[in-house]
């Protein structure tokens, strides 16, 4: 077989940055929300519930862990000195609680989706380029996290340098970034008008609508 248990060697947990397959070092979903290890279930096509009755019934008891379920225990890449004490207690290597963690792992994931289980993260790694909009100034950073999620986090600053794409310098000269709560049933209609092509964006609509108001407001103060 291509994977076995030491392919776990090296896996940090999925909220580390792991592959699919870290989902067996996940924590318990009924006593703590992940919405890393929900989208990890999801992409594997499992079930909470499934993912609660598999540990479960692949428990083993440690009053001293998280849980109280080895089953529920994170990564060895993890510091965490109450799995290792229960590991003293049961008188388990690393290695044993790898093949503990595979067993787990091939009951969760079908043989057919472990190539999918260990090349996919949820946490990808990235490459980035950050405009600051009040100084104009350009960032080249590396990070992880995922885009989809709206989740990105920056690990190191490689770069800096200033803004040197002329267009989009006078365009944010000559604008300003206004944050503002917007109805949701306005929004539906907005977002259906940017359907039908009426609009570019969000963002074009509201600028249009936003000057359509104030040349009335205005015409409205000529005419008093």
């Amino acid at each position: 077989m291509k994977y076995n248990w030491r392919s776990l060697l090296g896996e940090p947990n999925i909220c580390g940055g792991g592959h699919l397959a870290a989902i067996v070092f996940c924590c318990d979903p009924r006593k703590k929300r992940c919405p890393f290890r929900d989208y990890a279930l999801k992409l594997l096509g499992i079930s909470k519930d499934e993912f609660v009755k598999v540990k479960d019934e692949m428990k083993v008891e440690c009053a001293e862990c998280c849980y109280g379920n080895l089953s529920y225990c994170c990564s060895p890449e993890k510091i965490c000195p109450l799995r290792d004490a229960a590991l003293k207690r049961l008188g388990w290597t690393v290695s044993r609680y790898l093949q503990y963690k595979w067993e787990i792992l091939e009951r969760l994931v079908s043989r057919d989706k472990m190539d999918f289980a260990f090349s996919e993260r949820v946490l990808k790694q990235y490459g980035m380029e950050l405009l600051e909009l009040d100084t104009q100034k350009v960032y080249r950073a590396l990070g992880y996290g995922n885009v989809g999620m709206k989740a990105v986090w920056i690990t190191k600053v490689v770069g800096e340098e200033p803004l040197l794409d002329k267009e989009l310098r006078e365009e944010l000269r000559g604008t300003e970034f206004v944050g503002a709560r917007v109805p949701r049933p306005l929004l539906r209609r907005v977002d259906e008008l940017v359907a039908q092509g009426v609009f570019k964006s969000r963002s074009h609509a509201i600028r249009a609508g936003l000057s359509l108001l104030l040349k009335i407001a205005v015409k409205q103060e000529e005419v008093v």
